[in-house]
């Protein structure tokens, strides 16, 4: 299928590389199509970009890259709706924002989205803990540049569901 992108431009995409968005995300319900663009693991942002309008495109990381010390509890709820039945079904991704300061980069540790990239269904999900705010620093996160090595099934251990 030809997707149109703003960062990428028009594109041909597998119907199967498209993530379904349950009530898509918050202030863009009406974009529930996305695709997923990860460079690897020496470079830890990506793109999140909608299928269903090309203005649409949010620039995200792992978040557990953004911060090792994050326990996300994953409400019953949601991780039904996802299909989610152990922590290896899930990956956890932070919206980041870039301010007019380019060195003040937060990312939103409270409402992740989070994927079961088996079923290609994703969800942002409002985490219910006060440790995570929607505006986390990783400006001083300073293993978050440092070269990665492995295959990074690590950074999914810390994702409870309950």
């Amino acid at each position: 299928m030809s997707v149109i992108t703003t960062p990428f431009g028009d594109m041909q995409v597998s119907e199967s590389k498209i993530i379904h968005m349950k009530g898509g995300i918050l202030g863009f319900e009406e974009a529930t199509r996305y695709l997923l663009f990860m460079q690897n693991r020496e470079i830890p942002f990506g793109w999140f970009v909608s299928a269903d309008n090309p203005s649409i495109a949010f620039v995200v990381i792992n978040s557990f890259v953004a911060e090792p010390e994050y326990e996300p509890v994953i409400p019953d709820s949601d991780a039904e709706l996802l299909e989610i039945t152990s922590p290896d079904d899930a990956v956890v991704l932070s919206i980041v924002t870039i301010n007019s300061n380019p060195f003040s980069v937060t990312v939103n540790l409270a409402a992740p989205i989070v994927i079961n990239a088996q079923k290609m269904l994703a969800k942002q999900v409002v985490i219910n803990d006060q440790r995570y705010s929607l505006q986390h620093s990783i400006t001083d996160n300073k293993t978050l540049f440092e070269k990665k090595t492995g295959d990074g099934d690590d950074v999914l251990d810390a994702v409870t569901v309950r």
